[in-house]
């Protein structure tokens, strides 16, 4: 039952305004405007009460699958932690220094200067680092580690 309310949900919604729509439907005739309903008043309170009642359903099926997303997210989040910093064990202690300037911000240049090395050692250790992490670029490196 749960899976097919959480499958026609929106929906819910509909039918609520619908039988909101027909309990406060309203007439107009020589100047008076009643509800259409006026000489059942049990029925419209039905009718609404099955409406709040179903915005209700409806709110609470919502809640449910922003929880379960939001788990998911929470466990492929610590699932990708957990292998990122796996790969950043495999760093040497000079390539974690360029990794750590890299997300840092710094460039090329302000590496270079900060740890006193040529740029064609700088680029064997940003190449060891790609490599060691299965990625391509900077802008790969730095959106895999906000995950």
């Amino acid at each position: 039952m749960e899976n097919f309310l959480s499958k026609y949900h929106k929906y819910l919604l509909i039918i609520a305004l619908i039988l909101s729509s027909i309990a406060i439907s309203i007439r107009g005739s020589d100047g008076e405007v009643k509800l259409v309903l006026h000489n059942y008043p049990t029925i419209i309170t039905l009718l609404i009460t099955v409406s709040l009642f179903l915005v209700a359903l409806y709110f609470h099926i919502n809640r449910e699958k922003i929880s379960n997303l939001s788990n998911q997210i929470k466990e492929q989040s610590q699932f990708n932690d957990d292998g990122i910093h796996a790969l950043l064990h495999e760093l040497t202690e000079r390539q974690r220094e360029v990794y750590d300037l890299i997300i840092s911000g710094k460039t090329n240049k302000e590496i270079m200067a900060e740890l006193f090395i040529e740029q064609s050692t700088l680029k064997s250790h940003i190449n060891q680092i790609y490599r060691k992490l299965d990625i391509r670029n900077r802008r790969e490196l730095k959106s895999r580690i906000k995950r």
